[in-house]
């Protein structure tokens, strides 16, 4: 790991001192051709070719702080530049190599107002001590000392500027690009929860749906075979195969329905004893008379009412109907033991209402209160197929929960 480590940094160090040394490099060999160019013999002034070298290694150690301060190497590379201009009748261009690095610096890590004010001012000092230098000490014409002048504005500050320009936008697309694709990421990761949160509280609501009807009602016969065990031995037996087939169905449901999350799996419609289990089937509003046929099995005492005729609705509010008297009957049995429960099932014109009433009971709970789960759950079905469900206590003390579903098929006709 330590090794695959340590090239990045060697690099950007390389990087970072290649500009100075190719800088100094151009010292160098400047002064390893004076003596074999005839032309730079020629260069107007007395200034000896060292005192130049020495200009131009000035500007390669400023540039070993470009990124740090590049307003200030970018101010000394020109002021070097301007020397040379200046004492060599503005021919000598040893120092443009040193003021391109220095501009593209500057470009590229000061905020653009400043570099524009920078480079202006650069290159107006170039133009004035270039264009001095060059009519009082050079013998070309006019004209190509015009061209000399504009093409040095050109390769030593506008070229490395649109350079460095286009480098930073560049960077910035790019930078665009990755926080796009992390906000992507992001958003696909946050998807990906709240669709295994949904899933999760389906499953949660599904579970307790099934197995707080049948566990209810499984406490209910338990509770009610112990009483019969002495005087009526023959009906507590009843009560105990009762409560041995609710827990078969928990358990088959229960299987149902996690061989629903499992449909990819080999065994999905499998039990773990290799027996083989059905499709779980939805649960329907004509399936309700089973549901209290099945409470009145455990001891309830429960009443059940039709009025309309009846008619099928979708899944969803089929399976939330069927849930909310489910769900109600769980909770008279396990908090109102021995009261009756009456379960009306009302098909108006364009509605279709669930109520489910319990008396209040003068026993003890089968079970303590707990948090309103169920209700929680009644509540969500409800919200998801865009019913309503009210919950309340009776004036007699008992409890009452009415779901109104709409009939958007006959609304709408």
């Amino acid at each position: 790991m330590t090794s695959s480590a340590r090239p990045a940094p060697v690099a950007a160090r390389l990087r970072s001192a290649l500009p100075p040394v190719l800088v100094l490099a151009g010292a160098v060999g400047y002064l390893g051709v004076v003596p074999w160019v005839d032309e730079l013999h020629a260069v107007p002034g007395q200034v000896s070719p060292w005192a130049h070298a020495a200009l131009v290694v000035l500007q390669a150690v400023a540039l070993l702080f470009r990124r740090r301060h590049p307003v200030a190497v970018f101010g000394v590379a020109v002021l070097l530049d301007l020397v040379i201009l200046g004492s060599s009748g503005g021919e000598l261009g040893i120092g443009s190599f040193g003021v391109i690095l220095a501009t593209y610096a500057l470009a590229r890590h000061e905020e653009r107002r400043t570099v524009m004010t920078a480079l202006v001012t650069g290159a107006a000092a170039t133009t004035v001590v270039g264009g001095i230098a060059m009519a009082f000490g050079s013998s070309e014409q006019p004209l190509i000392l015009v061209f000399a002048a504009v093409a040095r504005i050109v390769l030593q500050y506008v070229l490395p500027a649109g350079v460095a320009e286009y480098a930073r936008g560049r960077e910035r697309l790019l930078s665009a690009i990755e926080d796009q694709a992390r906000m992507a990421e992001n958003e696909r990761r946050i998807s990906a929860l709240n669709d295994l949160r949904s899933e999760r509280t389906a499953l949660a609501r599904e579970l307790h749906d099934i197995a707080g009807h049948h566990l209810s009602g499984i406490i209910v016969s338990a509770q009610a075979a112990t009483a019969l065990m002495e005087r009526d031995p023959e009906r507590a037996r009843a009560m105990l195969q009762t409560v041995q087939s609710d827990a078969r169905t928990t358990l088959v449901d229960l299987r149902r329905t996690v061989g629903l999350l499992r449909s990819d799996d080999a065994d999905a419609q499998g039990g773990g004893d290799g027996s083989t289990l059905g499709p779980a089937t939805i649960p329907t509003i004509a399936a309700i008379p089973e549901l209290v046929e099945a409470a009145r099995s455990r001891g309830q005492h429960v009443a059940y009412t039709v009025t309309g005729e009846p008619r099928v609705l979708g899944p969803l509010a089929e399976t939330a109907a069927y849930r909310t008297v489910q769900e109600s009957l769980a909770n008279a049995a396990r908090h109102a033991p021995g009261a009756t429960a009456h379960v009306l099932v009302r098909f108006d014109a364009d509605t279709i209402e669930l109520t489910v009433t319990n008396a209040p009971s003068s026993q003890r709970p089968a079970a303590p209160s707990r948090d309103g789960y169920g209700l929680w759950g009644m509540r969500e079905r409800a919200e998801l197929i865009g019913a309503r469900l009210t919950s309340a206590p009776t004036d007699d003390g008992g409890w009452r929960n009415r779901l109104t579903i709409p009939d958007e098929q006959r609304s709408d006709s």
